[in-house]
């Protein structure tokens, strides 16, 4: 398995999406063209963090699926894992955009009856993104940045059941692995992170994706349709 580059793959996410919302700007956007490249923008980042999600949780798997771990092959998957942890970049542009849209809804150009269907899905887009992008940020609590300050204190204090594992508890038990199991004893754990990866992957909630990539589909076809 190649491995992974969370750091790149957000740079460049970042800058797609900033090839997106370019075009509103260099196509004389209306008000209207302007939200469907923000819906696009959104579905984008969804995709992409969905993708790096799973890719993290894959590579740690592999690393550990080895008798005896590489302890740099570990240090280097829980960096990718720190990245995607602390990197609050596209969260915040996920909140951002999930205000153009929630404006947009109950923008008064739409009050006509004809928008109903339109504002109806608009709506509904807010409170999977609020979710999603919730998830995103609680993620990123209690993670510090600089791999070398985990400490004892980052373990996971009692091991999660199997409905708890996510990418956060898979990084903090990497982390306490690092610290507090000697390098010649990574193979003798008390925690299978195999498995713990892999109830991560199984808790993740793709009801979230499936919707956001629904209704955006939906509310881009309805911009498509209407002439604002």
């Amino acid at each position: 398995m190649a491995p992974i580059a969370i750091d790149l793959d957000i740079g460049n996410t970042l800058q797609a999406i900033s090839g997106i919302l370019a075009r509103r700007d260099s196509e004389r956007a209306s008000v209207w063209d302007s939200l469907a490249y923000h819906l696009e923008a959104v579905s984008f980042a969804v995709g992409d963090l969905d993708r790096m999600y799973f890719s993290i949780l894959a590579e740690i798997q592999h690393v550990f699926a080895e008798p005896k771990p590489s302890p740099e092959r570990v240090e280097a998957a829980i960096a990718q894992a720190t990245i995607y942890c602390t990197d609050g970049r596209l969260a915040l542009r996920l909140d951002e955009w999930r205000g153009v849209i929630e404006g947009a809804a109950f923008n008064r150009a739409l009050k006509h009856r004809k928008y109903r269907t339109l504002v109806s899905t608009l709506r509904s887009i807010d409170d999977p993104l609020k979710r999603y992008v919730e998830r995103l940020y609680n993620l990123q609590s209690s993670i510090s940045d600089p791999i070398n300050s985990a400490q004892t204190d980052d373990a996971v204090e009692s091991v999660p059941n199997d409905r708890e594992w996510d990418l956060r508890t898979v990084l903090l038990l990497l982390r306490s692995i690092v610290v507090q199991v000697p390098e010649d004893e990574l193979s003798e754990r008390a925690v299978d992170p195999t498995e713990a990866c892999e109830q991560a992957m199984r808790n993740y909630d793709r009801a979230l994706s499936l919707s956001l990539v629904h209704l955006i589909g939906y509310a881009r076809q309805d911009l498509a349709m209407e002439t604002l």
